[in-house]
């Protein structure tokens, strides 16, 4: 069951950015706009996959995160990438914290099912208003 959800949550980030890229030679962003797409993302998912990870592999908390910092820096290096090198280092260290402090998260709330489902939601809800946001200010 929790592989669907990181399977899910791969799915969400991929569809996200292939739409971005495809509607990003149309448009001017501002910067507001530029900081919620390479901040947002890369944030949740280290967030909820640290969340994920700790679920799945308890006791292994310094591999997991490890893991959800890795993979948090690799998706806002992916949506900075749309952007700028600048936007890339932001979305890539905004990342890299949030997947270092999930799993400290998840092992001190004795790894809530109701938090995982919690962000769970919540990301899903905020790559869904970022697909449907309007794209020049």
């Amino acid at each position: 069951m929790l592989w669907f959800f990181f399977a899910l949550n791969m799915w969400f980030v991929l569809l996200l950015y292939s739409y971005l890229l495809k509607k990003r030679h149309r448009t001017e962003n501002s910067a507001t706009f530029i900081v919620n797409v390479t901040m947002t993302p890369p944030l949740l998912f280290a967030l909820c996959n640290g969340l994920l990870f700790t679920h799945m592999y308890p006791g292994f908390l310094v591999e997991t995160s490890i893991a959800a910092a890795f993979l948090g820096a690799s998706c806002g290096l992916l949506f900075g990438s749309l952007f700028d090198n600048h936007s890339s280092m932001f979305g890539g260290a905004s990342g890299i914290l949030a997947g270092i402090i999930s799993p400290f998260m998840s092992e001190i709330t004795g790894r809530s099912l109701s938090l995982l489902l919690f962000t769970h939601a919540i990301f899903f809800l905020f790559l869904l208003y970022l697909r449907y946001q309007k794209f020049n200010h």
